[in-house]
């Protein structure tokens, strides 16, 4: 356009001066940009300034200097208008008004040139400055764009010579250094001068960590070429100035020479390509052809065995510690708990995924963007079980931007939707792109690849058989559609698609000559993230959110409020009226004190199994995603342990209370004082055992279906070896087995308390000797501790079970 395109009437016919200053003003906020620096407008709190609005997008404006002058630059998908015209480009000619959005009611932007201001005296320590915009320069970090100018202040901790200068950098207003992003720390790391010269970078304690050329440091020296991260916010020392980058999120990305192997096949075969800023890349191809595999190697979770992928120049493997915290990854299965509703499920995210200095409005604010920037405010307060797939698969992702990522990728986002589901997913990614990220999806469904970039399609044997625009992809391989293109890659099986494609046109326009990078030795991504939180306010958010997912699920609630109700009916439809006592019993009373006593351990048994074996394996995906982000396993794992063991201890004292309710109690307790007690402290026993082996039996299966066959048969086997219907030491195998079994120390235990005749000349069932039936308070304590450790050792077959689920992120040489 023109250079008075969109100026406002009454405007200077000259550009403003690049050499000046310039005056941004928006409602009561004010920014002054100073010559040479820049400034990003956008509803984002990141941005230099933040002004909010229901069209404004994330990064709205771009003003920043030329050779010519100033210039505003659009980069929103709404739009921007200056005298009720929109542009892209608008040279700063004198004061101008741009509205932001909507021509007519969009938030206004005043700008103003300013008169030069004298140069400033030069600074004795280091600072923060502004740097060339995003647009214009080009490091081995990528493309960034630098935010803040702020001066050091002296060392507050002291004065005179010997104190250190250094320089305090976090998200608090009271930093010398003020990065206003929620991932980082209140006051996060300082800068400190050496005394012999030099600089060191130390980190506060903060739960995101402080990074030194991608590595996770607590205090590091500091040179010309070393890149300190902190959140999104990269920082380099020149001289004795310290300059700070933003990652805006216009990064370049790049495979290249991928490799998978696993044993002796190759589920990759030299897989690269490369995308530049806000592109969307969509990966077909036929299945099997290694879309999965692939994209756990661009994410990292499994890194490639050959090749390089790099972020913003950066060698995503080596700097993964760091990296991470800017890939945002939806799986194909929902990351969420159905039971909650859209804004719970996003709070308790944040609260696992900020720094816990994090406060709880600056919490809900950042959920009220994700929510509104994915067009989800009027199902906040809506359960997620009751949205739509589409609606689902956008809660998913607006988990993941929470924290704001970079790099986006979704595996298969649009599975099982109809294509008018099909069709705003992918929209709605498109947009994603364009606000400032690269998006990588995974997909079988092709009906909507015209919005994205480029397109990745993937030949049998994990080799590319195709990468440049959609549009092209038809034509290049000579076919109507992608139905048919799909038949041809199924039907040619011995065509070297990948060889066909290095030779093409295509390829020298869109991959170009591959810059393979070999690494002699590298240990890449570490075994396990770093914790974002401390382990126990891990514990507390997941104990709190467990509570809620339980609460919320009415039917299951329900469920197990009867089912200790449902058990204590069912024992007092036994016959006889001895209860629990062996004396009642010699005296003619009707009624078996061992019958009761056994339905009494089974209930137990079977309602701590029914708490727990589904627990772990219907939260696979969401334990595997925040085991990437660094959730703690030990957290994890106490908090279903703690809040279970309230459950199912509550149903036990149930059971005992009411069963036993107007029933004789045990003669002569052997330990507590009260047979009753006794009783109920081994159901307590039992069930909290019973849970434990259920949880670890949840964490071996893959499939919640098989939870329940497999209850009924752990139901079967705690009755069988209980050893109450036969005696079971004889047997070499029932024998050893049955030690494994919750049930054979619990009416062991309750046998023991109501002091069943064990011993050689009794008559049948009691003629086998079982020492642990002694009516004596060692045994007692001797039964108790066997179900204690039952309950440490299933927890301990739990926690190595975990590791199976967790994302694989070992190190690969070469």
């Amino acid at each position: 356009m023109g250079a008075d395109a969109g100026a406002p009437a009454g405007a200077h016919p000259h550009r403003a001066r690049a050499g000046g200053p310039l005056e941004v003003r928006a409602g009561s906020l004010r920014r002054t940009v100073p010559p040479g620096g820049s400034l990003r407008i956008g509803r984002d709190e990141a941005s230099d300034m933040q002004v909010l609005g229901p069209r404004v997008s994330r990064e709205h404006l771009l003003i920043h200097p030329t050779p010519e002058g100033w210039v505003i630059v659009d980069r929103s998908r709404n739009g921007s208008f200056a005298g009720g015209r929109p542009f892209r480009e608008l040279p700063v000619t004198g004061p101008v008004a741009v509205r932001l959005g909507d021509a007519q009611a969009g938030p206004e932007v005043h700008v103003a040139a300013l008169a030069p201001a004298p140069p400033p005296a030069p600074p004795s320590g280091p600072h923060a400055t502004v740097t060339v915009p995003a647009a214009e320069r080009s490091s081995a970090q990528g493309r960034l764009s630098a935010v803040h100018q702020l001066s050091t202040t002296p060392d507050r901790g002291g004065s005179g010579p010997a104190a250190a200068p250094r320089l305090r950098i976090g998200r608090a207003e009271d930093n010398d250094v003020v990065v206003a992003d929620l991932l980082v720390s209140r006051h996060h790391a300082e800068l400190v001068r050496r005394p012999g010269g030099g600089w060191d970078i130390v980190d506060l304690g903060s739960p995101n960590g402080t990074f030194v050329d991608g590595a996770r440091v607590r205090r590091a020296p500091v040179g010309p070429t070393s890149v300190v991260g902190i959140g999104h916010a990269l920082f380099h020392l020149e001289g004795d100035r310290l300059v700070q980058h933003v990652d805006t999120g216009d990064i370049g990305f790049r495979a290249d020479g991928l490799v998978v192997r696993e044993g002796d096949k190759t589920l990759l075969h030299g897989v690269g390509f490369s995308l530049g800023q806000r592109s969307l890349l969509a990966v077909v191809g036929p299945s099997g052809a290694g879309k999965s595999t692939l994209l756990r190697a661009l994410t990292g979770f499994r890194p490639a065995d050959e090749g390089v992928v790099e972020y913003a120049g950066r060698d995503l493997y080596a700097d993964y510690d760091e990296l991470r915290q800017r890939i945002g990854l939806v799986p194909q299965d929902d990351i969420l708990h159905p039971q909650l509703t859209v804004r719970r499920a996003l709070a308790y995210a944040a609260r696992l995924r900020f720094p816990t200095d994090v406060s709880a409005a600056d919490r809900d604010r950042r959920i009220d963007e994700v929510i509104g920037e994915l067009g989800l405010t009027g199902q906040a307060e809506q359960r997620i079980d009751s949205l739509s797939g589409g609606q689902r698969k956008r809660t998913s992702v607006a988990l993941e931007l929470l924290t704001r990522p970079s790099l986006l990728f979704l595996d298969e986002p649009t599975s099982g939707l109809d294509p008018g589901l099909d069709k705003s997913v992918m929209h709605t990614l498109r947009g994603l792109a364009d606000d400032g990220r690269t998006v990588v999806v995974v997909t079988h469904n092709v009906a909507n690849l015209d919005v994205c970039d480029r397109l990745l399609l993937l030949a049998p044997g994990g080799t590319v058989a195709y990468f440049g625009p959609p549009r092209e992809a038809l034509q290049y391989f000579g076919v109507t559609d992608f139905a048919d293109l799909f038949l041809l890659l199924d039907r040619q099986q011995g065509v070297d698609w990948a060889e066909r494609f290095r030779r093409s046109p295509q390829w020298a326009r869109y991959v170009g000559a591959p810059e393979a990078r070999r690494r002699d030795v590298g240990v890449t991504a570490p075994a396990q993230a770093p914790r974002q939180q401390p382990v126990l306010t891990q514990f507390a958010v997941l104990c709190r959110r467990y509570l809620a997912v339980v609460l919320a699920d009415r039917q299951y609630t329900i469920f197990m409020a009867v089912l200790p109700l449902l058990l204590a009916v069912l024992t007092h439809a036994l016959p006889g009226d001895t209860g629990l006592s062996q004396a009642a019993q010699q005296r003619g009373t009707p009624g078996s004190p061992n019958s009761l006593l056994l339905v009494f351990i089974v209930g137990a048994a079977l309602m701590g199994s029914a708490a727990s074996i589904r627990e772990v394996v219907k939260e696979r995906e969401i334990y595997r995603r925040e085991r990437a982000i660094g959730l703690s396993r030990g957290a994890y794992l106490a908090s279903k342990l703690t809040v279970l063991v309230v459950i199912t201890g509550i149903q036990a004292v149930l059971l005992g209370v009411l069963g036993m309710l107007g029933r004789p109690a045990p003669d002569a307790p052997v330990l507590l004082g009260s047979g009753t007690l006794e009783i109920v402290l081994a159901l307590v026993a039992v069930a909290v055992a019973s849970m434990g082996l259920g949880l670890a039996v949840s964490a071996a299966i893959t499939n919640a279906d098989r939870g329940m066959p497999l209850l009924v048969l752990l139901a079967m086997l705690q009755f069988i070896l209980s050893s109450a219907l036969l005696q079971i030491g004889g047997s070499p195998v029932l024998a050893q087995l049955s030690w494994l079994v919750p049930a054979r120390w619990g009416f062991a235990l309750g046998a023991s308390t109501i002091g069943i005749p064990s011993g050689p000349g009794l008559p049948t069932p009691y003629r086998d000797h079982d020492p642990l039936w002694d009516h004596d308070a060692l045994t007692w304590v001797l039964d108790m501790g066997a179900l204690v450790g039952l309950i440490v050792l299933f927890a301990v077959v739990t926690t190595v079970l975990l590791r199976r689920v967790e994302p694989i992120r070992g190190g690969r040489r070469r």
